[in-house]
Order: C-alpha cells, then sequence, then structure tokens
C-alpha cells in the first residue's frame, strides 16, 4: 500500500501531511506509539522540504514488510545534512529528531531532484 500527495511550498503542508499519517496509519491498524512518533517524523521530513527545498514537494507513506516508509521529495540538488545545534538553538534538529525516532534515513539523488525517507517498524 503506498499513499503519495503535492504539497504546496507552505509551512500550512505540515499540518495536512501529520493529519494523513494519522488517519492512514490508524485504517492500516499501527501501533498508537508508532502512529505518534511517525507524526512527528513525517513533521520534520516536509518542514525541511518545504523550508529548504526547491520546486514541488511531495510526500510519501507506504506500508513495507515491517513497518512504514516515509519519504519527502523536491527538485533540489542540496541533500541535507545534520546540524551541530547549541543547546540555545531554537532550529535544525529535525534530522537529529528523524534519526532518534526511525530505524533507518537517508536521502537519494534523483533526476529531477531528491528524496529524503526514512523507515520506522511496527
Amino acid at each position: 500500500m503506498r499513499t503519495v500527495v503535492a504539497l504546496q511550498r507552505d509551512p500550512g503542508s505540515c499540518a495536512a501531511v501529520r493529519a494523513l499519517v494519522t488517519n492512514v496509519l490508524g485504517r492500516w491498524g499501527m501501533p498508537e506509539d508508532l502512529v505518534r512518533d511517525a507524526v512527528l517524523v513525517a513533521n520534520e521530513l516536509v518542514a525541511n522540504a518545504v523550508e529548504h527545498g526547491a520546486g514541488p514537494v511531495w510526500f510519501g507513506l507506504s506500508r513495507t514488510g515491517t513497518g512504514i516508509r516515509m519519504e519527502t521529495g523536491d527538485n533540489g540538488a542540496d541533500l541535507p545534512r545534520l546540524r551541530s545545534t547549541g543547546p540555545r538553538d531554537e532550529r535544525h534538529r529535525g534530522l537529529v529528531i528523524v534519526g532518534a525516532l526511525s530505524t533507518g534515513w537517508g536521502t537519494e539523488h534523483r533526476a529531477d531532484g531528491k528524496v529524503v525517507w526514512a523507515t520506522m517498524s511496527a
């Protein structure tokens, strides 16, 4: 099963994706703790694409044999990277959160831009 949606390059897209992930994972009967963490990971992936990406943004959610895979894509060539942050920094912790809550995450260059993905076990 796979769900893919086109998003506006607007911070409001994060709220739309949080609702989508909650609804789809609920229909798939995923555990409540997975849904909670997946909503946060999806939010961070989309926020990063909206803020730092280029061109159209999309979000994909797939069911795997052991859990789920979430992806965001855009037309930008620059891959996201982990940043060092201090205790007073208010931003740039998104990928740290993604790494902490997911079983794996990564990036892929594509002919039309890039994809940032995360997997989570059920």
